[in-house]
């Protein structure tokens, strides 16, 4: 669907020059959490949209800064430009990252784009999104912007970096649940979950879902590995909450079972 990132993080009681500076000044914000170890990063870098400031009681005062990823790329990138026709649709991408009024870094570009050449040229104008959006379609790949960078990648893609082991014993809260689309968990907050990063599960782990009449039937997937496309980050620096809840779908990117479930019964 290609909503932005977002984030709500509250402060409180800032002393009054630091909570000003920020209010007047503050036009990015970068979140690093996560525990000792390799289990530490970056969960969150935007721009920030609002600051609110507030009372929850009578002493206690609270800076809200609602923030956006890639927003000032995604509503203010511009582009005016042309190419001449044999451009890898590679290139395109990385010139409209580049030359936009907000330019923005390259995340990950799945392989199809160095393939794919243009047939004659073409003048770019409008707002990058839409033709990073447009390049995306034709490619049946998904667009989207993470910590402030362009991704386009497919649901064939293999994985990126390594694929995190998820049990009770490294971090795993509670029971993982089968949905229509996948499973979603709840995991201590580890940044090296991202989107469009597999993890593996044991499917004994997991709550089978319980399907209604008429609902197609859709197994876990064999090996145990799925795609996350969405991650909701909960912290407190004062409190316990200190976790991730994820949604994922099958390794292929296709929903799970879905194949087998529709060849076996075609009705």
């Amino acid at each position: 669907m290609q909503p932005p990132n977002f984030c709500e993080i509250v402060l409180y009681n800032l002393e009054p020059n630091t909570e000003n500076a920020i209010i007047k000044e503050g036009n990015r914000i970068i979140v690093e959490a996560g525990y000792e170890g390799d289990q530490y990063g970056v969960i969150f870098d935007g721009d920030i949209i609002q600051p609110i400031r507030d009372k929850e009681d009578a002493v206690t005062y609270r800076l809200t800064l609602v923030s956006l990823d890639g927003d000032r790329f995604m509503n203010q990138g511009f582009v005016g430009f042309s190419v001449l026709k044999g451009q890898s649709s590679r290139n395109l991408v990385e010139q409209i990252a580049s030359q936009a009024k907000v330019p923005a870094q390259i995340g990950s570009i799945s392989d199809g784009f160095d393939k794919a050449e243009l047939s004659r040229g073409k003048v770019v104008f409008g707002l990058a999104k839409d033709y990073l959006r447009q390049l995306a379609q034709t490619q049946d790949a998904s667009f989207y912007m993470e910590d402030g960078k362009i991704n386009l990648v497919k649901v064939t893609d293999p994985p990126e970096g390594e694929i995190i082991e998820l049990s009770p014993a490294s971090g795993l809260i509670g029971q993982p649940v089968q949905n229509d689309q996948g499973i979603t968990f709840k995991s201590l907050l580890n940044p090296r979950i991202k989107i469009n990063r597999f993890v593996r599960i044991d499917n004994s782990q997991i709550r089978a879902q319980t399907f209604q009449t008429g609902q197609i039937i859709r197994n876990l997937d064999a090996e145990g590995l799925y795609r996350v496309i969405g991650i909701t980050y909960t912290g407190d620096t004062r409190g316990d909450a200190w976790e991730c809840e994820c949604e994922t779908v099958s390794q292929a990117g296709i929903l799970p079972g879905m194949v087998s479930a529709v060849t076996a019964n075609p009705f």
